[in-house]
């Protein structure tokens, strides 16, 4: 029997050619909705860039217009009329540049220095008046120029054809009249030398810069070794002044692999902001307030002689105390305002708040609790706290200050010595709540000796002026606690006329992990028994610092305005002797001997008794896109 097949094969080729026809038309479109999508993702990356774009041409702009003579020059800014200056630059000479790109929806700028986000220009930008704008809260803003401002960009796609994309960029800035030097991780306004392998989080500064493998120690003999190590690690950026040779040889270093290999070199950046500040004049004007709020006023004229003359003069031209002293020693009933003529010592005192003020020496040997308040004199002040708490107001001194602390000694006020200050502190934590000012040099140190590891600390919340040296060894720096006793909130910055040297700081201790495990800032994990120094560190002269047998950690910052050479390795290192022993290649990986991580919350407090500057810095802070 025969078959006719020729229906069926027709019916095949057409149920055949109609899947084709559906895959080809599947297949053009999947390829013309992927092109779209690519067009909108291009869209996305062009506009985002237009806003960061944007954000880093305002931020010049502003930079601008705060150097003398400009808009913004700090002589024309107050407290009460800084937002309105702000507000009119912009309305001025940032709106209308952007009214004409079609990318840029809105600009606009808010004020998150207190309690509640402030609007500078209005509510015209949609997302302007969100409530999830992080405000500051702080509490001076009747009495300082310091604002903190998130500058808001929002941008458009002008095509429909393109898809709806809209972006928000927000970027913060700190204005602030502190030096220059406060911006920066590590910096030098003369030879930044990086020996070694130091490990640095935040922006550098260097007019010159050098770089070695090759990082200087000392044996205990004192002869200096050098100890092979990788290169240095910055996550940040570099900057210089506007120096063509400097700026060529730091952009040939970045691109000669003369940095940490595991992470991005830095990038090469400008700085024609830079202020240095103004040390001699800046000291004088501080320890004058000191004094004058003590009842001593100097009328700037900062003199041994003259400050004899005025504790002389306001504290001791009418009665003694002499009933008080018997060979030399004060009564321990003594109470109030004690007033003496010649040297004294004091061995113990049952009242508290006694007012020492003595036309000579003073001396205090001490075993038993004390709650001193000031002492004011025209000589030397020693103090040697063996044993029990001892609590201090104010400290000034004609001559030298010296503390020896045994046991706790809390400063809760000011130091002024017009010759050196030394505090020492053995086998315990004291804390110093107020301003230092040594005439002199200033030395700070710990007990070299300490079998069962650091156990020297001092905690500060101040700043500290030196008009000499000074050194600081042997011992842990913290912030002082909250008065919750939940964190180390207190700041320390130092500024030092002459030389700096930070040495011996956790000594061959080592950390519980030495390999890098933060992979993002290559820093130690928070529950590492090290801890950080909080402090910013300044030396008007040259500074050399070591993280080789040393553990160096400053939450904070270091700056000089001579040299500063840093010397460091990565691991532990075991004994001094042998050093050098280990490889680069075995140290990569490691957690480094010398890290500085930038700490900005210091901008944000002790601005009364920062240096002086001419022109208001703007620090970037973070900047969001959503």
């Amino acid at each position: 029997m025969l078959t006719n097949q020729r229906g069926n094969a027709l019916l095949t080729v057409l149920i055949t050619s109609l899947v084709m026809v559906t895959i080809g038309m599947a297949i053009i479109s999947s390829t013309i909705g992927g092109a779209k999508r690519t067009e909108v993702r291009e869209t996305d990356i062009d506009i985002t860039y237009e806003g960061l774009k944007a954000a880093e041409e305002i931020s010049s702009k502003l930079v601008y217009q705060l150097q003398p003579t400009r808009e913004l020059e700090i002589s024309t800014l107050t407290p009460a009329n800084i937002n309105s200056k702000v507000a009119a630059f912009f309305q001025s000479s940032i709106l209308p540049s952007y009214q004409s790109i079609d990318r840029i929806k809105c600009v606009t700028i808010i004020d998150v220095s207190g309690t509640s986000a402030i609007n500078l220009l209005g509510d015209h930008c949609t997302k302007s008046n969100t409530p999830d704008f992080k405000t500051f809260e702080l509490d001076y803003l009747g009495t300082n120029l310091t604002r903190v401002y998130e500058i808001l960009i929002q941008t458009k796609n002008p095509s429909s054809e393109q898809g709806k994309v809209e972006k928000t960029v927000r970027k913060r800035v700190i204005l602030s009249p502190v030096p220059s030097f406060l911006k920066y991780t590590l910096g030098s306004r003369e030879q930044l030398q990086l020996n070694g392998s130091p490990h640095l989080v935040g922006n550098i500064y260097a007019n010159s810069l050098g770089i070695s493998e090759e990082a200087y120690y000392q044996l205990s003999n004192k002869q200096d070794k050098t100890y092979p190590a990788p290169f240095p690690s910055v996550i940040g950026d570099l900057y210089t002044s506007y120096n063509k040779a400097n700026y060529e040889h730091m952009k040939s270093l970045i691109t000669s692999n003369q940095f940490y290999p595991l992470i991005e070199p830095p990038k090469v950046k400008q700085d024609s902001q830079f202020t240095d500040i103004s040390f001699n004049e800046t000291y004088e004007e501080e320890v004058s307030k000191v004094l004058e709020s003590l009842g001593l006023p100097m009328r700037n004229n900062i003199s041994q002689t003259n400050i004899m003359s005025s504790i002389r003069t306001a504290f001791l031209s009418n009665s003694f105390s002499p009933a008080l002293v018997e060979d030399g020693i004060l009564d321990e009933n003594s109470q109030g305002k004690v007033k003496v003529s010649g040297n004294i010592t004091i061995r113990g005192l049952q009242y508290s708040g006694v007012d020492l003020l003595v036309d000579g020496d003073v001396n205090i040997i001490s075993s038993s609790p004390m709650n001193i308040g000031n002492i004011i004199s025209t000589g030397n002040v020693t103090i040697s706290n063996l044993d029990r708490e001892m609590t201090i107001d104010n400290i000034v001194a004609a001559g030298r200050v010296s503390i020896e602390a045994n046991s706790p000694v809390m400063l809760q006020e000011n130091i002024v010595s017009f010759d050196h200050i030394s505090f020492q502190s053995q086998n315990s934590t004291s804390v110093i709540s107020g301003n230092v000012f040594s005439g002199r040099n200033l030395t700070i140190l710990g007990d070299a000796n300490d079998p069962s590891g650091e156990n020297d600390e001092i905690k500060f919340d101040s700043v500290i002026y030196a008009r000499g040296k000074t050194s600081i060894s042997n011992l842990n720096i913290t912030g002082k606690e909250s008065e919750d006793g939940t964190n180390n909130t207190g700041e320390l910055i130092l500024l030092s006329k002459g030389e700096l040297l930070l040495t011996r700081m956790n000594e061959f201790q080592y950390y519980a992990q030495e390999k890098e495990k933060n992979e993002l800032r290559l820093l130690p994990d928070p529950a590492e028994g090290i801890k950080p120094l909080q402090a910013f560190f300044y030396t008007d002269s040259d500074a050399t610092l070591y993280g080789v047998g040393s553990l160096f950690y400053v939450n904070g910052g270091v700056f000089s305005k001579g040299n500063l050479t840093v010397n460091a390795v990565r691991g532990d290192v075991d004994n001094i002797d042998d050093a050098n022993q280990i490889s680069p290649s075995n140290q990569q990986e490691k957690l480094s001997r010398f890290i500085v991580n930038y700490n900005k919350d210091v901008l944000l407090s002790k601005l009364d008794t920062l240096p002086k500057v001419e022109a208001l810095s703007l620090i970037s802070d973070e900047i969001i896109v959503e």
